[in-house]
């Protein structure tokens, strides 16, 4: 299992602000999208006010990834998705 990390950073890939009902309805659909992939661990999404952040995940690979956020946006991610590994 890889350590990924997918990126929010640039204009395109930020975060849009959304309605608690819209964000209800998302984190629905997410929920639904990743029980299709019982290998894949989502860790969190974490933002700044500005739409600026990151979503942490355990998965087999970068590519499975894109996979996920594809289905649930309707669109490959904006920014980059990586393997990481821990270094300190």
């Amino acid at each position: 299992m890889a350590k990924v990390i997918e990126f929010h950073f640039t204009e395109k890939g930020r975060l849009p602000k959304l309605s608690p009902e819209e964000l209800e309805g998302f984190k629905k659909k997410f929920a639904d999208i990743l029980k299709e992939y019982p290998d894949v661990k989502y860790n969190g999404t974490y933002a700044n006010e500005g739409g600026m952040g990151i979503c942490d995940w355990d998965a087999p690979d970068a590519e499975v990834v894109k996979e996920i956020v594809t289905k649930a946006l309707g669109a490959p991610p904006a920014d980059p998705v990586i393997v990481v590994k821990k270094v300190m």
